[in-house]
């Protein structure tokens, strides 16, 4: 049986509106949110961290294209793990809260910091997170 180690949670947002980030075109993007976790040395490479996100966010009517799509980046450390696409649309739907969930398999002992990234793929488009936004992060010993 699996059992827990660590446990932390990030909740840059409580609310849909609360915050108003414009996402940056790509290649540039803004960090959404970092939390920390820590693993024990009997426990490197024997374990399995799940990562869970949530960030509300907003396609912004425009004269062109409006259909923005986010690509949303996870980095344990400085090293990129996960990467995935949501796409949006401003006219008939243009609210969206996605939620992803990430599983980080044998990281090494010690102290490690996720961010969560998000950058916009389609130029002369705008996208927001306007959350709510929180993310959480298990470390389970295998």
């Amino acid at each position: 049986m699996a059992q827990l180690i660590d446990y932390n949670v990030s909740v840059p947002a409580v609310a849909t509106n609360q915050v108003a980030i414009t996402v940056p075109i790509t290649p540039n993007k803004i960090i959404l949110a970092q939390l920390g976790i820590f693993v024990l040395p009997q426990f490197a490479n024997n374990n399995r961290v799940q990562l869970v996100a949530t960030f509300g966010a907003q396609a912004v009517e425009t004269t062109v294209d409006n259909t923005p799509p986010l690509l949303f980046r996870v980095f344990r450390d400085t090293q990129e793990i996960y990467y995935g696409v949501q796409g949006t649309e401003s006219g008939f739907e243009h609210f969206y809260m996605v939620t992803f969930q990430v599983i980080d398999i044998n990281v090494s002992s010690g102290a490690h910091s996720y961010s969560f990234f998000v950058e916009n793929l389609e130029s002369n488009t705008v996208a927001q997170i306007i959350g709510p936004m929180n993310v959480s992060a298990a470390v389970y010993a295998v």
